[in-house]
This record gives C-alpha cells, sequence and structure tokens, in this order.
C-alpha cells in the first residue's frame, strides 16, 4: 500500500527548480497540488502564488507561457504518473462515451435504456484534445440570441449571409 493511502501525492516545493522565482515556484505548487483549491486553475493559483489581483488570470496565462514552469508541472506529473499515454487513454475514454438512462415507468419497475452517445462528454473530451494539440483557442465565445443558444448564432449567421447575397436596390 502507497504512503499516501491512494491519495494524489502533494509536490515537494523543495524538489522544484531553483530557476524559478518565489511566486512561479509557489504558482507550480498551487496549480499541481490535488488538495490545493487552485488544482489545474491558472487564475486561482496565480491569486494565491502572490500575483496581481487585478488581472490574476492574465498572470496566470503569462506563468504558464514559461518554458521554465512547463517543464517543471511536465516533471511534477511525471513524477505522479500521469503519463501521456495515460491522459491518452483517458481521453479516448471520454470520446468514446455512453450513457445509460433509467426510467420508472407507472407500475414502478425500472428500465434501462441501451448505452447511448453521452455527447456532453464527448464534447469536453474532444475540446480537451483539440487543446492539448493546440488545435483550439483556449478560450471560446458563444453568444445566446433570446435564448437560443447556438442556433441562435447560426440564424445569425445565414441572415448575414442571405442579406449579404441580395441585389442591391437603388
Amino acid at each position: 500500500m502507497s504512503k499516501n493511502n491512494g491519495k494524489p501525492k502533494k509536490p515537494d516545493a523543495r524538489k522544484i527548480s531553483k530557476k524559478l522565482n518565489l511566486r512561479q515556484r509557489r504558482f507550480v505548487v498551487e496549480f499541481t497540488n490535488p488538495q490545493s483549491s487552485a488544482f489545474g486553475n491558472q487564475t486561482k493559483a496565480a491569486k494565491l502564488a502572490g500575483y496581481s489581483e487585478l488581472a490574476p488570470g492574465q498572470s496566470g496565462h503569462q506563468v504558464l507561457k514559461n518554458i521554465e514552469v512547463r517543464s517543471e508541472i511536465e516533471r511534477i506529473m511525471d513524477e505522479a504518473g500521469i503519463t501521456g499515454k495515460m491522459l491518452t487513454q483517458v481521453l479516448r475514454g471520454g470520446l468514446q462515451a455512453k450513457i445509460t438512462r433509467v426510467f420508472c415507468p407507472k407500475d414502478g419497475e425500472l428500465v434501462y435504456s441501451e448505452p447511448l452517445e453521452d455527447h456532453p462528454t464527448q464534447l469536453r473530451a474532444a475540446e480537451i484534445g483539440f487543446k492539448l494539440r493546440g488545435d483550439f483557442p483556449a478560450t471560446k465565445t458563444t453568444v445566446d440570441v433570446q435564448g437560443l443558444g447556438n442556433l441562435g448564432i447560426e440564424i445569425i449567421a445565414e441572415g448575414r449571409k442571405r442579406a449579404s447575397e441580395r441585389p442591391e436596390s437603388t
């Protein structure tokens, strides 16, 4: 049995590269510590590391762009056993996710559906995969037009397309 009783290992701040300044080291510890409220969250990690309260998201983004910081995060992930192969397997599972629905008709006997595509999980896995590959922007902009969701964007785009195809009236 492991020393941590199955809990994720907390990064050892003493092993973090001396090439990083104090705030960068603190950022790495907060960002990679599963017990931290900032685990995996660049904005919270930047706040806890002492970066500007005015724009912690921007500060966190800048810190994560630092090659030394990224290599230190990768070293900690490798040390924790989080390999690229493992991440690929988890991502593949997310892309193939299924969900089973449970229904309770009036007679009270539970009825289970056939496994159905779990589209929200698949979409999130695809988004993460594209971000990791750098093929997808880290931020997205969505517009909800009077409760229509993404359909509203398509309607607006189609309307603009039709308007541009109409001949000018004089």
